[in-house]
């Protein structure tokens, strides 16, 4: 994604930052060893009102001790459109403006009040298939709400990312697969699936269903089922589309530990690859520091590992 704002970079600790409609999540990682990063934080704060995210936000700053420091911040779902399209042959800047264009009949809003980008997904195998891209379409607007919301809580805005970018990084820094892998991030009310390796996403798809992990055991495992449908039409997509085989596993992005096991039991039946829990042995947690009970907006982690020279 293109630094929709930019400032300075730092080579210590930066933050990222990954907002819902009732609240958002803030995690710390110091970078200062390449060789072993740390999370020094991770914690999810409740949003009290949608014009509360500067005070709220300001609060969880001063918390956490990270005024002044750098911060990579997702744009909420709601915010934003992922519009796939054919890829004409056009320089970056020529192709963001033709785009612009493309798309104006796909959304609600004038395309002069839009922000757009793009990014290119890897070239297919399969004989005849063009070249394909993604458009990010977003509202100007909210844009501006979100950076003037960070700025005035006292940190150094680096960059405007999506979700969808966040799990790339998460895949590339800490899961780093040898092939295609799948990606199911299981947050109610922001579910995505996705298909990535290294740098690459080949598909990035939304579910917009929610999910309860105290659900009666007959609903959730129906919402599951749905899901599950859904993951292996995905699947099925990328294989018909990119050529390249099957994705080699599903990895689940996820904190509940009921949505867990109700997806993982479902998946056995329903998905033609193997599913497992996401990983986040590869980076060291700081004393206290527990992702597991985030619970929501772990892609913070993501969002803060933007542009950071990992190890290999």
């Amino acid at each position: 994604m293109r630094n929709w704002l930019k400032r300075r970079a730092d080579s210590g600790r930066r933050v990222g930052l990954d907002v819902y409609a009732d609240g958002f999540a803030l995690a710390v990682i110091r970078t200062t060893d390449a060789s072993a990063p740390v999370v020094d934080a991770a914690r999810w704060f409740p949003l009290h009102g949608a014009d509360a995210l500067a005070g709220d936000l300001g609060r969880a700053v001063n918390e956490l001790g990270v005024r002044g420091l750098p911060v990579v911040a997702t744009l909420p779902h709601a915010a934003y459109s992922l519009v796939q399209l054919e890829a004409p042959d056009l320089e970056i800047d020529e192709l963001r403006e033709a785009m612009r264009w493309r798309v104006r009949d796909l959304i609600d809003f004038p395309v002069e009040q839009a922000i757009v980008d793009v990014f290119r997904l890897p070239a297919s195998r399969r004989a005849g298939a063009p070249p394909l891209l993604y458009v990010v379409v977003a509202r100007q607007a909210d844009v501006q709400h979100l950076t003037q919301a960070v700025a005035a809580a006292g940190l150094d805005i680096v960059a405007v990312d999506i979700v969808e970018m966040a799990i790339r990084n998460l895949s590339r820094n800490l899961d780093r697969p040898q092939r295609p892998r799948a990606y199911l991030h299981l947050q109610p009310g922001q579910t995505v699936i996705e298909i990535a390796d290294g740098d690459n996403i080949y598909l990035s798809r939304r579910v917009l269903q929610d999910y309860d992990g105290d659900a009666d055991a007959v609903v959730l495992g129906a919402q599951m089922e749905n899901l599950a449908l859904e993951v292996q039409r995905s699947l099925d997509y990328f294989e018909s589309q990119f050529a390249l085989g099957a994705a080699d596993r599903l990895s689940l992005i996820v904190c509940d530990n009921a949505l867990f096991e109700a997806f993982s039991g479902v998946a056995r039946s329903f998905l033609t690859v193997p599913t497992e829990r996401f990983s986040f042995d590869a980076i060291s947690m700081a004393p206290g520091v527990q992702l597991d009970v985030l619970g929501q907006g772990v892609t913070a982690l993501g969002a803060a590992m933007r542009g950071v020279a990992w190890a290999a």
